[in-house]
C-alpha cells in the first residue's frame, strides 16, 4: 500500500513561461518500496548517482520517431504508449486525466495536434533527463507478448484497414525493393507480413519491438513495467499508486474507477464501468483465439528469433506462449522442403 503524499499546488513558470515542475514532499520513501514486494511490476530505480544523459537524439525525445511518452505533471507521470497493447485506450485516460473534453470524441486522437496531450520533447533536454532519473517521477509501460502483438498487428492494419495498408505500406514497400504487385496480392497473408513487411517496414509503431523504441539507457528507468495481458488489474494497481497534487487523491480515485463503457467513442454514451473494465468493441481483434489459425511451427520461430529483443528484455515478464512443439517445426520443415 502507497501513502497519500501531499504537494504544494502551487505553480511557478521558468524563463520560457513552461510552468515548473513543483513537488515539495520528498517521494524518496515512497519511491524505494517499489521492486521489493509492493507489486511485481515495480522495480526498484538503479543507482542515481551516476544517471545516463538524455540526447537530444534519444529515442524517447525525438519526436518524429514516434517512441516519445506522454507526461503529465499533476501525477508526475511519464507514460510510454505501445501500439497495440491497449495504446488508443491510454491515450484517451491521459487525455481525460489532464482534463481534456474531446477524450471521448471520434476524432485522430493518436495525432498530437488533436490529443493536446504534453509530451517529454515539449520539455528541455534538462527538464527531460531530470524527469527521467528522479525518483520523484513515475515511469510507466504497458508491454505485449510479441506473438498476440504482432497478429493483432496484421489483422487490424493489414486485413482490416485494407485500403490503407496497400495505399500507404506497400508503396514504401515497393521503394525500399519490395514488389509492389505481390504486396497488393498478398496483403492478407501473415507468412508474407511477417517475411516481408515487418522486416522492410521495421520501424512502424504498430509492429516494431517494444524494446526498441526505447533507448537502452533509459529501460532501468523505467520503474512500472506492466504486461497486457492482466491488462485492467495492471492498470488498476498502477493508477492506485499515482496521486494528483491538486486533491492529493489517486489517478484510479478520480476517473479511473467509473465513467467508462465499451465504447469511448460517444460522449454522450458513457458508462459507468472502470477504466479497461470492457475493451473498445471496434478495437478488439481476438488475436489470442486465432494464434494457431494463423502461425505455423516456422512462423512461430520467426516471431521467437526476429522479435528475440522483447523476449530477451529483463523487465517483461511474459508468459510463455509456445504453440508448436520442435517436433512440430522439423515436421514443418519437412514439408516445406518437399
Amino acid at each position: 500500500m502507497f501513502a497519500v503524499v501531499l504537494v504544494s499546488t502551487a505553480q511557478h513558470r521558468n524563463k520560457d513561461g513552461m510552468p515548473a515542475i513543483i513537488q515539495e514532499a520528498d517521494m524518496e520513501e515512497v519511491m524505494s518500496g517499489r521492486g521489493s514486494g509492493a507489486h511485481d511490476n515495480f522495480h526498484s530505480m538503479p543507482d542515481t548517482e551516476n544517471p545516463p544523459t538524455l540526447d537530444r537524439n534519444d529515442l524517447i525525445y525525438s519526436f518524429n520517431r514516434n517512441t516519445v511518452p506522454v507526461v503529465n505533471e499533476e501525477y508526475n507521470l511519464i507514460f510510454f504508449l505501445v501500439a497495440k497493447a491497449a495504446s488508443s485506450e491510454w491515450i484517451r485516460f491521459l487525455m481525460r486525466l489532464q482534463g481534456s473534453e474531446r477524450w471521448c470524441e471520434k476524432g485522430c486522437i493518436h495525432d498530437s495536434a488533436e490529443n493536446g496531450l504534453k509530451f517529454l520533447s515539449d520539455y528541455s533536454v534538462e527538464e527531460a533527463e531530470e524527469m527521467m532519473t528522479s525518483p520523484k517521477w513515475n515511469r510507466a509501460i504497458f508491454v505485449r507478448n510479441p506473438k498476440p502483438r504482432i497478429l493483432s498487428a496484421f489483422l487490424d492494419k493489414a486485413v482490416s484497414h485494407k485500403h490503407h495498408f496497400i495505399q500507404s505500406n506497400c508503396p514504401i514497400y515497393a521503394d525500399r525493393g519490395g514488389s509492389l504487385d505481390e504486396c497488393i496480392e498478398r496483403y492478407d497473408d501473415f507468412e508474407f507480413f511477417l517475411y516481408n513487411i515487418t522486416t522492410t517496414l521495421d520501424k512502424n509503431v504498430h509492429w516494431r519491438s517494444i524494446h526498441s523504441r526505447v533507448d537502452v539507457k533509459w529501460w532501468p528507468y523505467i520503474n512500472y513495467v506492466a504486461n497486457m495481458e492482466n491488462l485492467s488489474e495492471d492498470a488498476e494497481d498502477f493508477l492506485r499508486s499515482i496521486y494528483s497534487k491538486v486533491n492529493g487523491a489517486s489517478a484510479w480515485d478520480n476517473i479511473g474507477n467509473t465513467g467508462w463503457s465499451d465504447n469511448e467513442r460517444d460522449c454522450d454514451s458513457l458508462g459507468t464501468s472502470a477504466f479497461l473494465a470492457k475493451k473498445d468493441t471496434r478495437h478488439k481483434t481476438n488475436a489470442k483465439d486465432k494464434l494457431r489459425e494463423y502461425f505455423t511451427p516456422a512462423l512461430e520461430e520467426f516471431v521467437e528469433i526476429h522479435y528475440a529483443d522483447d523476449f530477451n528484455n529483463p523487465y517483461f515478464h511474459f508468459s510463455e506462449v509456445k504453440l508448436y512443439t520442435d517436433e512440430d517445426l522439423e515436421e514443418d520443415s519437412e514439408s516445406f522442403s518437399e
